[in-house]
């Protein structure tokens, strides 16, 4: 019975030993894999969660600024029914304000939507709008990656997003996001060139807002959107642009007129086939053109040659193949003045 209760008792610590071991190599890897996420956590986690341990901090009132409160706070209570209208006021539902007392700021968030409660004499308040703010950058000067100097300006759309915190660490929240922007604009357009700066602004607009969203996180502002909005070139880049896409419409201009002059060419040569065919066909084409003519223009004076005279002064040795015959009448011509024969009664 001894030797059995031996065996059960080292049996039970082999057991309790193993079973801590397990457990002590559970908290080991628990510590691993916090300290490996904290190591993986991106910049603006940490930055979040530096904003956030440094909003919520906030220094304790002394023993007199404790007394003044309990003073404050007896005296809302002796005049009560009238003190109550000074004391509480109204906030909207986008907006959210922040309470200091002698100076400093209440711990917690920050209250609001509707009623708070508040001392008039000790406690001043700021509201804080939460509402998407825009603003609109000037133009700036950028150096791009090929050398070339242009100015942009952009819009920036940003919204506050912890209110406390915006307010202990900005004092003038537009200019500081206008500023932030512009050096962030100058920082990756130098890494880009021309031609990706005039192509690709929705992807240089998403780094920008991603860049920026990297710095504001720690002041309390959420960047939603930023857009690139005009970009000006200067004078003697813009007379370049000028000149080469002039150059490259005249080249364009001429090809079109050459393959029109082409086709022209083969449409005449397919007509003079065809006409040569049909010796008929030329007088009608040039009584035709003769109507056009007296028609478009009144006041031009036509004087048209017969096509037996144009026959007669055209040599036999000055037609070649392919030229057009001029067509021979079946009958013969009539003299423009024929004489006219006497009559037998005469």
């Amino acid at each position: 019975m001894e030797k059995r209760a031996r065996s059960s008792s080292r049996e039970a610590h082999g057991r309790g030993s193993g079973s801590a071991h397990k457990e002590n190599k559970r908290a080991k890897a628990e510590r691993g894999g916090r300290g490996r996420g904290r190591r993986d956590a991106g910049p603006e986690q940490m930055a979040l969660g530096r904003a956030g341990s440094s909003g919520t901090k906030s220094s304790s009132l002394g023993a007199c600024e404790w007394l003044l409160v309990l003073t404050s706070l007896l005296f809302v209570i002796v005049t009560f029914p009238f003190s109550i209208w000074f004391c509480i006021k109204v906030i909207q539902e986008y907006e959210r304000v922040i309470i200091f007392r002698l100076g400093h700021l209440l711990p917690g968030r920050a209250k609001g939507p509707g009623l708070f409660f508040f001392l008039p004499c000790l406690d001043t308040y700021h509201k804080v709008d939460l509402r998407l703010q825009t603003l609109e950058i000037p133009f700036h000067e950028v150096v791009t990656k090929d050398m070339f100097v242009m100015e942009i300006d952009a819009i920036c759309y940003y919204r506050m997003e912890n209110a406390s915190l915006l307010l202990s660490s900005l004092a003038h929240v537009s200019k500081a996001v206008q500023f932030l922007v512009q050096t962030t604009m100058k920082r990756l357009l130098a890494h880009r060139s021309l031609t990706e700066i005039l192509l690709e602004r929705k992807s240089i607009a998403q780094d920008v807002k991603v860049a920026l969203d990297a710095v504001t996180c720690i002041w309390g502002i959420k960047v939603e959107r930023t857009e690139i909005k005009d970009v000006r070139l200067p004078a003697g880049l813009q007379h370049s642009l000028a000149v080469e896409a002039e150059a490259q419409r005249q080249a364009k201009v001429r090809m079109i007129a050459a393959e029109g002059e082409k086709a022209a060419s083969e449409s005449l040569r397919m007509a003079a086939e065809i006409l040569s065919g049909t010796p008929a066909a030329v007088q009608l084409r040039y009584l035709h053109t003769l109507q056009s003519l007296s028609t478009e223009k009144p006041s031009t004076v036509v004087l048209p040659l017969p096509f037996d005279l144009l026959n007669f002064l055209s040599s036999p040795s000055s037609r070649t193949q392919g030229s057009i015959p001029l067509p021979n009448p079946s009958k013969p011509v009539e003299p423009l003045n024929p004489k006219k024969k006497d009559s037998p009664m005469l």
